[in-house]
This record gives C-alpha cells, sequence and structure tokens, in this order.
C-alpha cells in the first residue's frame, strides 16, 4: 500500500484540493472517451477538460504512435491553462500500445502466453517494456493485468486475457506484471474484482449471475487479488457479475459491500477503485449513464468507467451534483477518492509544476509495429509434436489455410521472416483442407484456427473434421485457444496453440512470431 504523502507531495495534493470546486471534484472521478478533429481534442472533449473530466481513455481509433504523443500533449496544456490537475491517461494496453493504437508500437503477448510460459520474470519484463513505450506515448494508467483466475470450459470473455493458470501462480504473474508497470511509469490495475473467471456469460451482453461458494472465492478467485495489493497496485477494477451466494445481489460495481467492506476492510486497499465500463449491457440494460455513475461511486468507487464520449459529461456532472446536493454522495468521500486519485498521479511523477510533454520525434518510432524479441518469446507458445517429428524448414513452402485476420499475419509474417508462404483464404470447415490440397497438390498446409472463446469441445470438432481430409499435408496446425496444444495432442502430427487473439479480435504479433520461432 501507498504511504500517506509526505513534504512537497503532500503540499501538492492539498493545494489541488483546495482549488477544485464541488462540481470539478466530481468530474475528477469520471473516466470518458476523448474525440479527436484535425489531429486535436475536439471541441466537447475539450469542454470536459475545463469542467475537470479526470480521465480520458484510449482515442479508441487506429491512430499512428505520434499523433497520439501529440494528443496527450495537447491534453496536458489544456489542463495546465484551466489550472486543473493533467488528466490521465488510460488504456486496456493487455498486449501493448499496439492493443489500443491499432497498429503502432511493440506487440507483446497476451496474458494467456506469459501464463504458458510460467516464469514471473518474464512477466515482468514485458510490463516494464510495455510501461516504457507507453509512458513515451503519453499514457499513464493501463487496465491490466488481468489476475482472474479462469475455471469454466465455456468461459465467453477472458480467454488469452487471462494467464489461465491456478490461482497462485496468476497471483504470482500478475504481481510482476503490477511491479514492471508501476516501477516504469505506469499506474497498473488488477482486474476483475472479486473475479470473473467462472461466468458463463460475457459482461458486455449481459449481467451473469455467477453461483460460487465461500470457499471458492476464498482459495480460488481472492488470491490473486490479495497478491496484487501486496504488490502496491495502484487500481482495482471492480466488474459487472452478481454474487447471490455471497450475499451480492446487484452488480458487484454497484455494490457497496464489495467495494467497501470487501476491497476497503478487508484487503485493506486504498488505492484507487475503477468500475469496468458502465457502458456494458451488464450495466446499460439497466441503469442510464448518468444514474449508474450516481450508483457507483455511492457505492465506494472512486473512478465511474462511464466510457461515454466526451459531449456526455456535462450531463453526468450535472446528475452527480444533484446526488451531491441531496446527500446521496458526501462531499467527505468525494474528497477522499480526489486525493487517491491525485496521490496516484503523484506516484508516476504528474505531481510537477510544469506539465509533462512527450518527445514526439521520439514517439514516432513507434509509428510502425514493433517486433518483441525477448529471449524467452518461444515459451509464449505450446507445441505438441509426435515424436520424430522434425521443425519445418525454411525451404518448406507452406500454404496458409484460413480467413481470418490471424491467418493473414501469418502468411504475412512468415513472409517477412524469410519463409515460402501463401495464404489460401479458404474457410476451414469440413471438405476445406481437401480442396486447399487440390488446389496446391504434394504442398505442405499450415491451417490457422480462430476460435476466440468458443469452446474446447466445440473447437475440437472443428479441428477434428478438418485434419481427416488430408493429414500428410498438414505441417502444423495452428489453433488461437486458451488450452495448451496437449489439449489437442491426440490429433497426431504437431499441433501449436498460440495465444494470438482475444475475444475483440484484437490480434498480438508477438505469438505469432512466437509460432513461427518454436516450428
Amino acid at each position: 500500500m501507498p504511504r500517506p504523502p509526505t513534504g512537497r507531495t503532500a503540499r501538492w495534493i492539498d493545494d489541488q484540493l483546495s482549488r477544485l470546486t464541488p462540481s470539478q471534484k466530481l468530474a475528477q472521478r469520471l473516466l470518458v472517451v476523448p474525440g479527436i478533429e484535425s489531429g486535436r481534442p475536439d471541441d466537447a472533449t475539450r469542454h470536459a477538460l475545463e469542467l475537470g473530466v479526470g480521465v480520458l481513455h484510449t482515442l479508441g481509433i487506429d491512430l499512428p504512435a505520434s499523433a497520439a504523443a501529440r494528443y496527450h500533449n495537447e491534453v496536458a496544456r489544456l489542463c495546465a491553462d484551466a489550472g486543473l490537475p493533467p488528466a490521465l491517461i488510460s488504456g486496456n494496453l493487455e498486449s501493448g500500445v499496439a492493443y489500443a493504437l491499432g497498429s503502432s508500437g511493440t506487440h507483446f503477448p497476451y496474458p494467456r502466453g506469459i501464463g504458458l510460459a510460467g516464469d514471473a520474470e518474464l512477466a515482468y519484463r514485458v510490463a516494464a517494456q510495455g510501461a516504457r513505450e507507453a509512458r513515451s506515448l503519453g499514457y499513464h494508467w493501463t487496465f491490466s493485468p488481468c489476475v482472474d483466475v479462469v475455471v469454466v470450459p465455456d468461459d465467453p470473455i477472458l480467454g488469452v486475457r487471462a494467464y489461465g493458470v491456478p490461482a497462485g501462480l496468476s497471483g504470482a504473474l500478475g504481481a510482476a506484471q503490477i511491479r514492471g508497470y508501476q516501477e516504469h511509469g505506469v499506474l497498473a490495475t488488477a482486474k476483475h474484482f472479486p473475479g470473473h473467471g467462472d461466468s458463463s456469460v460475457d459482461s458486455h451482453l449481459d449481467l451473469p449471475r455467477v453461483n460460487r461458494s465461500r470457499a471458492e472465492h476464498e482459495q480460488i478467485h481472492l488470491p490473486p487479488f490479495s497478491a496484487a495489493v501486496a504488490a502496491g497496485v495502484a487500481a482495482i477494477m471492480v466488474a459487472h457479475l452478481e454474487l447471490p451466494a455471497l450475499g451480492i445481489n446487484e452488480p458487484a460495481s454497484l455494490s457497496a459491500t464489495v467495494n467497501r467492506h470487501w476491497l476497503r476492510t478487508e484487503l485493506e486497499f486504498d488505492g484507487v477503485i475503477v468500475t469496468d465500463a458502465l457502458r456494458m449491457d451488464a450495466i446499460a440494460r439497466r441503469h442510464d449513464p448518468a444514474d449508474a455513475a450516481v450508483l457507483a461511486l455511492r457505492a465506494g468507487a472512486d473512478v465511474a468507467n462511464v466510457k461515454c464520449p466526451a459531449a456526455e459529461a456535462p450531463r453526468i456532472i450535472e446528475r452527480l451534483l444533484e446526488a451531491l446536493a441531496d446527500g446521496t454522495l458526501l462531499q467527505t468521500e468525494v474528497d477522499d477518492s480526489v486525493r487517491r486519485l491525485l496521490l496516484a498521479r503523484s506516484l508516476i511523477g504528474l505531481d510537477g509544476e510544469i506539465p509533462e510533454l512527450i518527445d514526439e520525434d521520439r514517439a514516432g518510432g513507434f509509428d510502425q509495429p514493433l517486433e518483441w524479441s525477448d529471449p524467452g518469446r518461444a515459451s509464449t507458445v505450446s507445441l505438441h509434436a509426435d515424436r520424430g517429428t522434425a521443425a519445418l524448414s525454411p525451404e518448406t513452402r507452406l500454404v496458409v489455410v484460413g480467413e481470418s485476420e490471424l491467418a493473414r499475419r501469418f502468411a504475412e509474417l512468415g513472409t517477412r521472416r524469410g519463409l515460402q508462404m501463401v495464404l489460401d483464404a479458404e474457410p476451414l470447415g469440413p471438405g476445406a483442407l481437401a480442396r486447399v490440397a487440390a488446389r496446391h497438390p504434394g504442398e505442405q498446409l499450415l491451417p490457422v484456427f480462430c476460435a476466440g472463446t468458443v469452446p474446447l469441445a466445440q473447437q475440437r470438432k472443428e479441428v477434428e473434421s478438418a485434419v481427416v481430409d488430408v493429414p500428410q499435408q498438414i505441417a502444423a496446425l495452428v489453433i488461437n485457444s486458451a488450452e495448451p496444444a496437449e489439449a489437442f495432442g491426440d490429433l497426431g502430427g504437431r499441433v501449436l496453440t498460440a495465444p494470438a487473439v482475444d475475444a475483440f479480435a484484437i490480434v498480438t504479433d508477438a505469438a505469432i512470431h512466437a509460432a513461427f520461432d518454436v516450428l
């Protein structure tokens, strides 16, 4: 836990708090999505910042790193000109800034790849390098690591975003990444408290109702969060799910029991509590964004992650002011939350008198996709090969089969590595490989299955139906899965699990390079 600030930091926090109006203090507790016009913050974003909005989430568009740096510099100047604390720039940097910006920056492995490696030192290196890169582009806060322990076979959303290992190792890997992020200038977030790994419902679509016992809660799902708190994590994100067996009959994100008792009292967490996005259907089907923000802050969250366009911020601030006036929100608690957010800024050096500006020329070095070349890269994929199966030769001509972006990236990166590759975008299914083999007689096939969070049994069925056609021509089966390759090992030949694509179809090249390392 961070120690109470002293000296200059304490004076800076007190000064900032004294100068903020009640309206600005409430605005500090909102996360919104900024807009862009001619490369700069649009009018709605400028107005939201002038009102005191404290957190801007990533721009959410395919933007070069240098353009993001220029945008973030303009945000810093706007806050300084308004006499306000610098807005925190957040992002879901689960596989690096490339996750937020599209093609820019280094592609790092997803947590599942780190889980396959099972190496805390590698986990630290990934986070440290990712944090240095993120901070050099103006990011301050990552909504990672995901320390959920997946225990259901039909997990609909976590997939490669979780480590996919037992609680103890999940906690150790998460703690290593927290240290890696925060020792290199980026606030880390352990998510999704109190654990999302036993949900069969995607909270982006509806509110999960999880029947978790007290023993399961304490033995499986809590330990990684306890480890995160012990590692000094700056923030914890609370999930949208109900736990009726534990007395939580409302979304955890809106529950005072979860926020105030489980987190503050039982885990003794005194950092920043942020909700999962309140625009997800688990909440949005039931509450207007402004009302959801009131409910979240009343329950004890420090930041209401409304994740709405900046243009909606004035209306939400007005609703929060009404809640403050009628006693739904208490001024003392508002001040406590703003103080935590100011302390978080000080922990990463945002408490200076002069706004921190990014070196835009240096940021331009990240405009193109960059290769992650850690010596442990090969350990972030899982290979099962029959005894005596030889590695692929660089002279082998490979036909990549599949219509997914993952298949396309395999063909493109393999060619870039000097391999002889061709892409056949035949959709994989019964008879597909036989048709491809007829078009490419005698050539080796590399079918790439991109199943996302499709249940394992269904994946096996799809793979088995394809493999029976031409097993002698299959150089390797590549599967994007949360399961290790051994789960498919009885299919014979060479099977590779490359956790490269998440449930939102975002691809990391790190897993593809690792795949070629072992193939």
